[in-house]
């Protein structure tokens, strides 16, 4: 009956995570979540509990990531195959920090295995976001971007910070449930903790919750946005939300497209003519052919920005086209039945009214595992062609250079950190355009993969705390939704109705401050992997405790 209990507890901490998980608002669960699970594997002492951990958090995926198989009638079948791996195969991944935490609870106790806890969830977290596998969208950390006053503290910790909070205060929380139960059954093993000086851990608890409260309403009354936008620099930006579906866009006129784009515009500016830029989505103009996409001859839409004197900053396909004496990557694809050989790459460009000898093009560096291309496909280039998706040019080359993109206004520049979809939710990275001296941002991206599901809206909510960690202001263009503004305190304004062929805008104020994240990064997480690399090395040298 025991085995049950335990089983059904652990199950029960993945219900709680996919509870407290956006777009669902019971963020609060997360300060318990982990809970049922530690209390769980103290019940089955030295059993198996592989099974016992696997479900746990096969629950949390689920509930939180149910919809990345698309699961519409348009859906390509692929693209299904990719949910129902990732449901299968995630899962795997964070059974990594609960084996350390079971390993260090072995080696030297269950008291220092539970201070020990939340450095290696937070190193568990950090590492996963760093290799080709990278997958940080489930991080703890999440959970608290409807809690607008907590969320505030992302300016000096990032995400991996909360989530060091969160999973501390339900260490402390289990230290007190387990002195309760080791005074009132006399259990010698947990006698450990005395339960008065572990009720003195609640006045930390409340500590650790209003701390972030005072600090949030100070930092709010700091940032409020129709304050901070009359005293910054700031532009208005106008967003064109086509909602075209993507299983069709990429065999329809890409002409047709783009002045369906262009009507959008004329239709906002007849109402509101002192629009300062345009933000179209991710690939707005898909592929032309291989000379226009390679030479960026988009001067049919260069006309426009000329005549009405307003930039546009698009997402579009680009083609390098090989030399026939230059050697190609191991990524390079031939064009038809020829010897020529090119890349393509997920990109945006900024059409302005100033020419530069250079276009101004950025080219995406964090792609979506499987869907845009094979995890170390450089070094097994041999796999690329099991990802012949086939829906669009399939198989993007990763792009090399992280930079912004500068926008000329008479004798000012701005620069535009012009974040591309899934890369909006690696806070390092786009932490690094802050570094390079980003205004603002802008994310473009296409949801409508993933229309009416829970995905545009979690994909909205993560980009909430980009904007926190370095108080910049975020314009979001999505294809389908959801699309609109957030301000440099995570506030989101100016949304756009999903699912509606329509354009609106809204001011976004310039900042240069560098937040104590921005400067430091993710100093909590290299702090968390040092301190639990040491106790799992040197436990390889101890007894069992």
């Amino acid at each position: 009956m025991q085995k049950y209990k335990s089983f059904l507890l652990a199950v029960l901490t993945g219900v709680l995570l996919g509870l407290a998980f956006p777009p669902i608002p019971f963020y609060y669960l997360a300060f318990v979540a982990f809970v049922p699970l530690i209390y769980s594997l103290e019940l089955r002492n030295n059993e198996k509990f592989f099974l016992m951990l696997y479900t746990t958090f096969f629950v949390y995926c689920g509930i939180s990531n149910w919809w990345v198989g698309s699961w519409q009638s348009d859906s390509d079948p692929f693209l299904m195959a990719s949910g129902i791996a990732l449901s299968i195969v995630h899962p795997f991944f964070f059974l990594v920090p609960m084996y350390a935490y079971v390993f260090i609870r072995r080696k030297f106790g269950l008291n220092i295995a539970l201070w020990l806890f939340p450095f290696i969830w937070v190193a568990y977290e950090w590492l996963h976001s760093l290799t080709d596998l990278s997958y940080p969208w489930l991080n703890v950390g999440y959970t608290q971007v409807y809690n607008l006053l907590f969320l505030q503290t992302a300016d000096i910790a990032g995400v991996l910070g909360i989530s060091f909070v969160i999973v501390l205060i339900n260490t402390i929380v289990i230290r007190f449930i387990f002195a309760y139960i080791g005074l009132k059954n006399s259990n010698t093993e947990l006698s450990i903790f005395k339960f008065q000086q572990t009720r003195n851990l609640i006045f930390v608890i409340v500590l650790l919750l209003i701390i972030p409260y005072i600090y949030g309403i100070i930092r709010l009354n700091d940032y409020r946005h129709e304050d901070f936008i009359k005293n910054n620099r700031n532009l208005k930006i106008g967003i064109v939300q086509p909602n075209i579906n993507p299983w069709l866009k990429w065999n329809k006129s890409v002409l047709e497209q783009v002045v369906q784009h262009i009507k959008l515009q004329d239709s906002l500016i007849s109402k509101v003519p002192d629009i300062d830029m345009f933000l179209w989505s991710e690939t707005a103009i898909p592929f032309f052919d291989f000379s226009m996409n390679s030479d960026h001859n988009f001067s049919f839409l260069q006309r426009w920005v000329d005549k009405k004197n307003i930039p546009i900053l698009t997402g579009f396909s680009d083609i390098y086209l090989y030399a026939k004496n230059e050697e190609p990557s191991v990524t390079a694809k031939k064009v038809g039945n020829t010897d020529i050989f090119y890349d393509s790459f997920n990109s945006s460009i900024l059409l302005d009214t100033i020419k530069n000898e250079k276009p101004r093009i950025y080219h995406k560096m964090k792609l979506t595992p499987f869907s845009e291309n094979l995890p170390f496909v450089e070094t097994l280039p041999f796999l690329r062609t099991w990802i012949e998706w086939g829906v669009g040019i399939s198989s993007w080359k990763k792009g090399e250079e992280q930079k912004n993109l500068q926008l000329i206004r008479s004798k000012d520049t701005i620069d535009i950190a012009s974040i591309i979809c899934i890369e909006s939710i690696y806070p390092d990275f786009v932490r690094g355009f802050t570094s390079l001296g980003a205004d603002f941002f802008v994310i473009i991206t296409n949801d409508a993969w993933y229309n009416y599901t829970f995905g545009p809206e979690q994909h909205f909510a993560i980009a909430r705390m980009r904007a926190v960690e370095s108080r910049r202001y975020i314009a979001r263009c999505a294809n389908s939704g959801k699309s609109g503004f957030i301000s440099a305190s995570g506030e989101e304004y100016g949304i756009l109705p999903s699912y509606q062929t329509m354009s609106s805008y809204g001011n976004v104020a310039l900042n240069d401050e560098m937040t104590i994240y921005a400067i430091f990064g993710d100093y909590i997480a290299y702090l968390s992997t040092f301190l639990s690399l040491i106790f799992i090395i040197y436990g390889f040298f101890i007894r069992k405790k």
